[in-house]
C-alpha cells in the first residue's frame, strides 16, 4: 500500500442472511463389546444395559463384575446410592478392591452375589444384610433363573412387612412360578406373621394358629385365612349388627337352641365347640344363613346351621348340625333339632333380591392395626380405608396365594 493513498471502498452486502444447515456432525462410533461380553449384559433388564456398556468401556474389570457380582453392577448401572458412594465404588472396582468391599459401599449384603442377573429387575431397596440371614438363605436361592426376580422382590419385602424369620421361611416356599406384586400377594400373611411374634394386642388374640419358623405353608396360610375372617367378623357384625335371627330361640326334649347374631356369640361358639363358627361373618351378613348354639344345661353340645332348602323355593331347613370338633351330632340332638324347627312359625323365608349393606366399623379397623401400622412405617401395603371392595381384594389375593402354592380347604372357595 502506498504512503498517502486510501484503500477504495468495498460494497457490503447488509441484507439478512437466511440459516442454511448446519454442518453434520461426526458421531464417534462406540466399540463393540465382545460378544461373550454383550451377552452377559443382555441377561440384565434393559434399563440397565447402557450404563453397564459404558462402565465396562471403561475397564474390564465391570464386565468381570457383572459377571462374579451381578447385583452390584446393576447396582451401579442402576445408579444407587447418592453420587459420591457411586463414585466410590467405582474407583474401587477399577482399583481391584475385594467384592465386599465394592458391596460394603453399595450397601449390598454378600448374599446377593449368588443372584444371577436375571434377578434383578427393580431398584434394589433395602434388603436384609444380617450375618445370620445371609448364612440361612444362602441355601435357600431360587434354581430357576426365570423365578428369580419374584423371589428377590417378595424375600425383600417379607422382611420390610414382617421380619427375617418370615422372609427366611418365605424364601423356600414353592410359590414363585407367577409373577406379581409382593405387596399384594403377602401383604395379609406377613401381617400375621408379625403379629403372631408381636405382643399382645386384639388383634394378636384372634389368630388361633401362630406362625412359626417350623409351620408348613399350607397351615400357615389357613391360619392367616382364618385370622382374617375373625377380623371381618369384629368389624362387620358387630352387636346388633343382625336383628333378625330367621328363627326363635327356645327350648325342645331339653335342648336349648340360642341364635348367634354377633361378633361375641360367634367367637364364644368357636371356642367351645372347637368349630369355623367365627368363619361365618360373609354369610351372615349376606343372609345366606343363620347359626344357633344347641346347649344342655348351660353346656354347648352342637351348632346349628339354617338356611334355604335346596330344593323347596322359599323354605329353610338345617343345613348343618355338628358336634365339637366338626364331629357328627348324636340322634338326641337331631330329633331336640327337628322338634325344636316344628315349633317355628317362621319356615317361609324368601331370599332377599340384594344383600343388605353392612359396611365394616373403620374404626376397629384402626384400632386393630395400629400396633403394625406404628412399627411398619405405616404399613401401606394394607388399606388404610377399609371397605366391601378393599376387603374383597385382600380376600382374593389370598385366594391366589392359595392357588400359587396349591393350598386346597374350603376357607378359599
Amino acid at each position: 500500500m502506498e504512503r498517502g493513498k486510501s484503500m477504495p471502498e468495498v460494497p457490503v452486502d447488509v441484507s439478512p442472511v437466511k440459516p442454511g444447515p448446519a454442518p453434520a456432525r461426526r458421531r464417534t462410533r462406540a466399540a463393540k463389546l465382545p460378544a461373550s461380553v454383550e451377552a452377559q449384559v443382555a441377561r440384565f433388564s434393559p434399563p440397565a444395559r447402557r450404563e453397564l456398556r459404558r462402565l465396562i468401556r471403561l475397564s474390564t474389570r465391570f464386565a468381570d463384575l457383572t459377571d462374579t457380582f451381578p447385583a452390584a453392577a446393576y447396582a451401579l448401572a442402576t445408579r444407587r446410592g447418592s453420587k459420591s458412594e457411586r463414585e466410590e465404588a467405582i474407583g474401587l472396582v477399577l482399583e481391584g478392591a475385594p467384592l465386599k468391599v465394592v458391596a460394603r459401599k453399595l450397601e449390598l449384603p454378600n448374599w446377593l452375589k449368588k443372584l444371577p442377573p436375571e434377578a434383578f429387575e427393580q431398584p434394589l431397596g433395602e434388603l436384609p444384610r444380617s450375618e445370620t440371614f445371609s448364612r440361612r438363605v444362602a441355601s435357600r436361592l431360587p434354581h430357576d433363573k426365570g423365578q428369580a426376580p419374584f423371589w428377590l422382590e417378595s424375600v425383600a419385602f417379607a422382611s420390610k412387612a414382617a421380619h427375617d424369620e418370615f422372609a427366611i421361611w418365605l424364601a423356600e416356599q414353592p410359590i414363585f412360578a407367577d409373577r406379581g406384586d409382593p405387596e399384594r400377594v403377602f401383604a395379609v400373611l406377613a401381617a400375621y406373621a408379625w403379629f403372631s411374634r408381636a405382643p399382645a394386642s386384639e388383634a394378636k388374640e384372634l389368630i388361633i394358629v401362630a406362625w412359626r419358623p417350623e409351620i408348613a405353608f399350607d397351615t400357615a396360610l389357613c391360619a392367616a385365612k382364618s385370622w382374617l375372617n375373625r377380623l371381618r367378623l369384629m368389624m362387620q357384625l358387630q352387636p346388633g349388627a343382625l336383628l333378625d335371627s330367621w328363627l326363635d330361640g327356645g327350648v325342645a326334649e331339653g335342648y336349648s337352641f340360642v341364635p348367634l347374631t354377633d361378633r361375641n356369640s360367634l367367637l364364644i361358639e368357636a371356642q367351645a365347640m372347637q368349630n369355623c363358627a367365627d368363619q361365618y361373618a360373609e354369610r351372615l351378613a349376606r343372609e345366606r344363613c343363620r347359626l344357633f348354639s344347641v346347649r344342655k344345661g348351660g353346656t354347648h353340645v352342637a351348632t346349628l346351621e339354617i338356611g334355604p332348602h335346596t330344593r323347596e323355593t322359599g323354605v329353610l331347613t338345617i343345613s348343618q348340625l355338628k358336634a365339637r370338633h366338626n364331629m357328627p351330632a348324636s340322634i338326641d340332638v337331631w330329633q331336640a333339632a327337628y322338634a325344636w324347627l316344628s315349633q317355628q312359625s317362621g319356615l317361609k323365608r324368601l331370599p332377599p333380591m340384594i344383600s343388605p349393606e353392612r359396611p365394616f366399623d373403620e374404626k376397629i379397623w384402626r384400632r386393630l392395626m395400629a400396633p403394625y401400622r406404628s412399627e411398619k412405617s405405616g404399613a401401606p401395603w394394607l388399606p388404610e380405608r377399609l371397605t366391601q371392595a378393599t376387603f374383597a381384594r385382600m380376600d382374593m389375593d389370598m385366594c391366589d396365594l392359595a392357588r400359587r402354592g396349591g393350598v386346597t380347604s374350603w376357607l378359599f372357595t
